[in-house]
């Protein structure tokens, strides 16, 4: 028999099964704490949606991270900007610190006077007014012939003012013109053709220097200086900014009979066309006494001095005044701020001296000794720097540096007018 505690949990069963069927007919679930039956199951998910689609919270919160992403990007190119404006300003700084040369000019070129003549003891242009040539003579172009460059005279002409350029063409130094043979011949000229065109385009003068020195008496190598000086007349003869030098520094035994004797010889052949010459004198180019007593007998002719601050002082400025005073035509066609070998340091007080007498005083034309980078005291690159042209001041050494200052100090009535006479106080320097 089954005991009432078996039937009690019979229906016990029955009743959770019953429970159980009903619950999966009808679909019973609990949504939001209420019981929802399957015909409403629909409704409610629809209006849930309803609910939940016009939400804004998110969308709010991207907008407001993106602002936030924005301004950042903003800030961080307004911050990028400002580091590459700074670094713009500390660039540009850096190079007006670096190239101080074009500032020291000013702007301003020594004149280009056209054609040139010699009145007394004056350089003149064509209506006799008085001129100042003032500029560089190159290092034998022979050794160093990038300098007399195209490039490298446009570079001087723009940046430093210079009006005159001076080629010096060894004539028996290494490679020099009469000793290394017809092919040298021929590159020197082209040299020399290269640095005249330059010299015309830029509206500078420019001497060709038959550069004597070890061949100390220029009569030794006459012969190639007629044929030499023939040609380049007859090349250059429409070029009214040509001037010539017909021999360098006289030395040794060579006296002023022997440089006279030759220039007789040369000069006529120059005749030809109606030029500046200038002719070396004895003793390195100091001896003007002898000079005096026996002057030549050809126009437009000047004679050459050669001084050295570190070497030549004050007894060598009086024979040179003795010389100017006397009426003597006379061209500093070489000179420099060191001693006479080239080398050595900057003599800045004589040199000022120098200047004071040959440029304030007389108003007597000038050649600085020398454009190269040769590894001495009086080259005007330094010997590190590897450059034709746009020099900066790290570039170039004390005595070039000197050079451009005298020039940026010139008046402007010295550039449109001629020399301007100006007389020491002291003439005992």
């Amino acid at each position: 028999m089954v005991s009432k505690k078996q039937k009690f949990l019979t229906v016990i069963l029955v009743i959770v099964l019953a429970i159980v069927i009903v619950g999966g007919v009808f679909g019973i679930s609990f949504v939001k704490g209420r019981v929802t039956f399957p015909w409403q199951l629909q409704n409610s998910e629809a209006k849930t949606e309803q609910v939940k689609e016009p939400a804004k919270e998110e969308p709010k919160l991207v907008i407001k991270e993106k602002k936030q992403d924005e301004s950042a990007k903003k800030e961080q190119e307004l911050k990028k900007a400002k580091e590459e404006a700074e670094a713009a300003v500390e660039k540009e700084t850096e190079k007006t610190e670096e190239e101080p040369v074009d500032n020291l000019l000013n702007d301003m070129k020594l004149k280009y006077y056209g054609k040139l003549a010699v009145e007394g003891s004056h350089l003149v242009d064509a209506d006799g007014h008085e001129v100042l040539l003032m500029g560089v003579s190159t290092h034998g172009i022979n050794w160093y012939p990038e300098y007399a460059s195209a490039e490298t005279i446009k570079s001087l002409r723009d940046t430093w003012g210079i009006n005159v350029i001076r080629l010096a063409m060894y004539t028996s130094d290494y490679n020099g013109y009469c000793v290394a043979g017809k092919e040298n011949q021929e590159k020197l000229k082209d040299i020399i053709d290269d640095a005249v065109e330059a010299a015309t385009d830029n509206d500078m003068y420019v001497i060709i220097d038959w550069h004597t020195l070890n061949d100390a008496d220029p009569n030794e190598y006459k012969a190639d200086a007629i044929q030499f000086f023939g040609e380049m007349v007859r090349k250059y003869k429409d070029n009214e900014n040509v001037i010539y030098e017909i021999c360098n520094e006289p030395n040794g035994d060579t006296t002023w009979n022997d440089v006279r004797r030759y220039a007789n010889e040369v000069i006529p052949v120059i005749r030809n066309v109606d030029a500046i010459i200038l002719v070396g004198t004895p003793k390195w180019a100091t001896d003007l006494d002898s000079v005096l007593d026996k002057p030549l007998d050809f126009d437009n002719i000047m004679y050459t001095y050669h001084f050295y601050a570190g070497t030549h002082h004050k007894a060598e400025r009086n024979a040179l005044r003795d010389a100017l005073d006397e009426g003597l035509p006379v061209f500093i066609s070489e000179y420099g701020l060191v001693d006479a070998d080239g080398d050595g340091n900057l003599n800045e007080k004589e040199a000022d001296y120098w200047y004071d007498m040959i440029r304030k005083e007389y108003g007597v034309s000038s050649c600085m000794w020398n454009l190269s980078n040769k590894d001495e005291g009086s080259a005007m690159i330094n010997a590190d720097c590897d450059k034709l042209s746009d020099f900066t001041e790290e570039d170039l050494s004390e005595s070039a540096m000197w050079l451009i200052d005298q020039i940026s100090q010139l008046k402007h009535s010295d550039l449109e007018q001629g020399v301007d006479w100006i007389t020491p106080e002291n003439n005992n320097r």
